[in-house]
């Protein structure tokens, strides 16, 4: 027989014991449910509670889920469906729900938002596109929102907030102003009053290239005998010999531009130049010159092409070997756009400052972006 004090030890050990078990246990319960998409039973949706990865699940092919050992409190119960696994740019759908746990809790049916698909873009012209995509379904729905990337790489951070549409049905939005040779990404996200409820793939397209130049071959004749867009400088002024004239020597269709310097000493600036909107600039981007000259005498010259508005004053010297036959020649010439090239049109200008008594001519000419 075993002495009373024994008995005693023993006996307040077991309460212990079960009265740790049972604080162990207190407040953990079970939630459990499913997941209806489309009206059907929703498989491989991530279900977590408060963003812990040890308090989720995944529902199975019937749409049901269960978690277990979650505190009893308040919580928020997200639900995810990603509608191409792996893929950061996929379609996915998710929803938030504040669930209060004091026991184990059914949740009967939750519903996620049908996913919304961008649709290939419309390219209008140069600098327009309408961009486009299917309708969510969510009763709760409060806007979409649409956003704009130069990469991949786009979510609500990356990403330029360009529109905003808080009509169910109101699914389109034209961008404009977009630039030349550029690749543009976009993706619509779709809220509620609480946050996100679901978000788009990614589609993209690269606009047209454009030539920068109007009428860079001079063929467009205004009524005075200028050639239309271009204004001329002569600088007869100061050598009223001097002169910029429409000619018919021409390396391609019926017109070019001749140059007459007619000071046998010193040199009287001569230019031409049109402006360009700042649209078609991109600021950092690289850009290809490209025209044809031919001259009546044999020297090594420079012509400067300059850009110039209230932003940027630039000057590109260019190196021209005039042929002793007198033949056409090509040049090409590349240069890069600073990173701010400001708000207004840029005079594109092709300077020359020759000495002596010289004609030359220059046709075709060509900008266009190449990075």
């Amino acid at each position: 027989m075993f002495p009373k004090s024994t008995l005693l030890v023993s006996l307040l050990f077991l309460i212990a014991c079960i009265s740790c078990n049972s604080d162990e246990n207190a407040g953990s319960f079970k939630i459990n449910g499913f997941v209806i998409y489309n009206d059907e039973a929703a498989d491989q949706v991530n279900v977590m509670v408060d963003d812990k990865f040890n308090l989720s699940a995944t529902t199975d092919s019937t749409g049901y889920f269960e978690i277990t050992g979650v505190p009893q409190g308040d919580h928020v119960l997200t639900f995810n469906k990603t509608f191409v696994e792996d893929d950061e740019s996929a379609i996915f759908s998710e929803k938030s729900i504040n669930v209060s746990i004091n026991e184990d809790t059914e949740i009967n049916e939750v519903r996620l938002p049908k996913g919304v698909e961008l649709f290939d873009i419309v390219v209008i012209d140069i600098t327009q596109a309408e961009i486009s995509w299917s309708a969510t379904d969510d009763p709760e729905f409060r806007e979409y929102k649409l956003y704009r990337h130069d990469s991949s790489g786009l979510d609500e951070t990356t990403g330029t907030l360009i529109h905003v549409s808080t009509s169910l049905e109101d699914t389109s939005f034209i961008d404009e102003d977009l630039n030349p040779f550029q690749t543009y990404y976009y993706r619509v996200y779709v809220m509620d009053d609480f946050g996100r409820i679901g978000g788009s793939n990614i589609v993209s397209f690269t606009t047209d290239n454009i030539e920068l130049i109007q009428n860079g071959g001079f063929e467009d004749v205004q009524s005075n005998g200028d050639p239309e867009i271009w204004t001329l400088i002569q600088n007869d002024l100061n050598e009223p010999g001097n002169s910029i004239v429409l000619s018919d020597e021409a390396f391609e269709g019926v017109n070019s531009i001749k140059f007459h310097h007619d000071s046998d000493t010193g040199c009287w600036e001569q230019w031409i130049y049109q402006p360009v909107d700042n649209n078609l600039y991109t600021a950092g981007a690289t850009y290809r010159m490209s025209l044809a000259y031919k001259g009546n005498f044999t020297e090594d010259v420079i012509m400067s092409l300059f850009l110039r508005n209230s932003t940027i004053d630039i000057w590109f010297p260019i190196d021209m070997a005039f042929d002793a036959n007198g033949g056409w020649q090509e040049l090409s010439f590349e240069f890069a756009m600073p990173d701010d090239i400001g708000n207004n049109a840029i005079s594109t200008n092709f300077h020359f400052c020759l000495q002596g008594i010289k004609d030359w001519w220059i046709d075709d000419i060509q900008i266009e972006r190449i990075d």
